[in-house]
């Protein structure tokens, strides 16, 4: 594993330089807190979850990144769980401060989450609603949203393009820690119109309504 150094703390400011010499950031925050504000192009991968697992299949091992957090103990945590996994070209970490932000001015952004009963009402609304499934091929056989496409979250870079871009997209996964990431991705790439349906396949099941099995030949 390679020598970890202690994780240095960086201005709004040299965040801001890093991300413009082609460093990622890395936001670590929770799902629904990344959504509400976060740095734009950011890519989100919570700590909550399998962080470095994820982190080793979606990102570059070479790439430089910037984390941000929380707090310093989740910084240093991502910072930990990021080195296991061979990612020793972490610059340095930034506390989410939207005032600090602003003040660089760090071009900002915002995903939009629905629930459950946002999404039944969006979808009577505006049928042409995408609804976009990044679970894995397997989960969606067994089951998703009526009408869902399949677009798994570790095949992101060739499937992105079934995804039609004349659309509003909403985005779900299991509940909600996939969608996130995938979300975060998507905008990263391009423009599409594209919302986090955060209780995921799991909170629609829940409520009882009703999910689509493909028949099988």
């Amino acid at each position: 594993m390679p020598e970890m150094t202690k994780l240095r703390p960086l201005t709004a400011a040299e965040l801001a330089e890093e991300q413009r010499k082609g460093a990622v950031v890395l936001d670590t925050r929770p799902a629904e807190r990344f959504a509400t504000l976060h740095i734009r192009g950011a890519i989100q991968i919570g700590l909550g979850g399998p962080f470095s697992s994820w982190a080793a299949m979606l990102v570059k091992p070479n790439q430089k990144l910037v984390v941000v957090a929380e707090d310093e103990s989740g910084a240093e945590e991502a910072q930990v769980r990021l080195t296991r996994v061979g990612f020793d070209q972490v610059i340095g970490y930034s506390l989410a401060d939207e005032t600090r932000w602003r003040e660089e001015n760090i071009e900002l952004a915002s995903i939009r989450t629905r629930r459950c009963v946002d999404v039944q009402q969006a979808l009577a609304v505006d049928p042409s609603l995408q609804l976009v499934d990044v679970r894995s091929r397997a989960e969606w056989l067994r089951g998703h949203l009526p009408g869902a496409i399949s677009v798994p979250l570790l095949d992101l870079e060739s499937t992105a393009q079934l995804i039609d871009q004349s659309k509003p997209s909403l985005v779900y996964c299991h509940e909600g820690f996939r969608a996130t990431t995938a979300a975060s991705i998507l905008v990263r790439e391009s423009s599409k119109d594209i919302e986090i349906f955060i209780d995921g396949i799991e909170g629609w099941s829940a409520s009882g309504l009703p999910v689509e099995i493909p028949k099988t030949k």
